[in-house]
């Protein structure tokens, strides 16, 4: 018993001390505007996502706002009633007052954006209305100048006529270039089969995660999945427990003898502070791994709404899984399952901003 634990001990103690060296990575963080989020990441494409802060009701509607870096990218606005409940086209109204925009049914706004935000910025109470009149919503407005303001500022538009709050008389040229994509580097690909793990090497590596069932049912539904890396190395994900809504999986590296570790993964801060040092900075939830786009993924919903949670993927560069993307939303106010915003994104994950 002594010498499994002490063994237990020292494979978590190895692999946190590599960690420590290139196992962490520095992100840009989202801020909070009483009822907007808003985040830029780390080539300046911004999100705000406004929801009540009292946690939305049925007849309370959420915002999406996207904006890429590009000079003369034009801000993108969705709506959609809080929880998923039914989308419904409908008029907006600020303060009383129509002023021709209007949401359809796909949740996509009709009308110049600019205008429309500006508008936004400035009222009081904006409500979105049915075809025949009737109040079937209620958008966040509380916040709004200010949260747009910051993404003005981030993407360098304040005074130019780029700008949604901050407008000026400056021309688009005077916005900043949109910084590259970095790229992560990867060994290449192999077409032999991946490594397996034995049912000795599965027991152990759930023995070394957190609460992971040690003699799963036959009918667990989270198994054990092997892909390969590269010619030298192969990826195990190895199903620990799962909860109401998700679970979390163990993440190891197999070599071409068989032999497994734990597997080192490249964490944002954020992150890092509540898992590196536990078994936690080897597992992922809602785990999986793309074979086509080489890339290691995490999806954990805050909630079983998911209407807040993170997102994550990362590209094995021979030594270490480094993070290609990262999204983020702490607060829980009925936005669309799954909407949350990029803090970090490279070429190996892109978003794809093309405006």
């Amino acid at each position: 018993m002594i010498s499994t634990i002490l063994a237990k001990t020292i494979t978590l103690c190895t692999a946190m001390l590599s960690l420590f060296v290139a196992g962490v990575i520095s992100i840009p963080q989202p801020s909070q505007f009483s009822d907007w989020t808003v985040a830029c990441d780390n080539v300046l494409h911004c999100e705000a996502i406004a929801g009540f802060a009292s946690g939305g009701s049925a007849d309370e509607w959420t915002l999406h706002v996207t904006r890429s870096a590009l000079p003369q990218a034009a801000p993108q606005v969705e709506g959609f009633p809080a929880f998923g409940g039914p989308i419904e086209s409908g008029r907006i109204r600020f303060d009383g007052r129509e002023e021709g925009f209007k949401f359809e049914n796909n949740g996509q706004l009709v009308g110049d954006p600019y205008a429309f935000l500006s508008a936004l910025a400035r009222a009081r109470i904006v409500e979105v209305m049915s075809h025949h009149g009737n109040v079937i919503g209620t958008l966040p407005s509380s916040g709004a100048s200010a949260a747009l303001r910051w993404i003005d500022d981030k993407q360098g538009r304040a005074g130019t006529v780029t700008a949604i709050v901050a407008r000026g008389q400056q021309p688009a040229t005077d916005v900043p270039p949109a910084p590259v994509l970095p790229r992560i580097a990867q060994p290449a690909t192999s077409s032999a089969p991946p490594r397996l793990l034995s049912s000795s090497d599965v027991r152990t590596i759930r023995s070394l995660g957190e609460g992971c069932e040690e003699n799963p049912p036959e009918d667990f539904p989270l198994g054990v999945e092997t892909y390969r890396l590269d010619s030298t190395y192969t990826v195990g994900i190895v199903g620990c427990f799962l909860g109401a809504y998700q679970g979390p999986s163990v993440i190891v590296v197999i070599d071409e003898e068989g032999s497994w570790d734990l597997a080192p993964i490249e964490l944002p801060e954020e992150m890092a502070e509540y898992r590196l040092g536990s078994p936690w900075q080897h597992m992922l939830t809602g785990a999986g791994y793309s074979s086509e786009d080489r890339l290691l993924t995490e999806w954990s919903k805050g909630r079983g709404l998911a209407d807040c949670g993170t997102s994550a993927s990362w590209a094995w560069d021979g030594e270490i899984f480094r993070l290609t993307a990262y999204r983020s939303l702490e607060v829980c106010s009925g936005a669309q399952p799954g909407t949350w915003p990029s803090l970090w994104q490279t070429a190996n994950d892109p978003i794809g901003d093309g405006d």
